[in-house]
């Protein structure tokens, strides 16, 4: 119970300082890197030091990806076409 206390505690306060940098870049909190947030956090910064700007991921709208695989599992649909006509035309998976 511990553990997890605590990594709830450390995964909100890393989304604190994705928030805080999002304001002060402007730019949406969700654009703001999780694993940049983390390491600016709490590496090697002290109390109360203003924070550096962070890596602001790009938007990619309209992204989608066919959940479809390459192997020959029964669980999801198979890859028989290319990723992109896949993509551009989700009717083709079969199921």
């Amino acid at each position: 119970m511990k553990e997890l206390a605590i990594y709830c505690l450390v995964y909100n306060m890393v989304r604190t300082v994705t928030t805080a940098a999002g304001l002060r870049q402007k730019v949406s909190p969700e654009r703001i890197s999780f694993i940049d947030a983390l390491a600016m956090g709490f590496c090697g910064r002290s109390p109360g030091a203003s924070l550096m700007d962070l890596v602001v991921n790009p938007l990619r709208p309209n992204r989608y990806e066919p959940r479809a695989i390459k192997d020959l599992q029964d669980t999801y649909r198979k890859l028989t076409r290319p990723r992109n006509e896949m993509r551009n035309h989700p009717e083709l998976t079969e199921r």
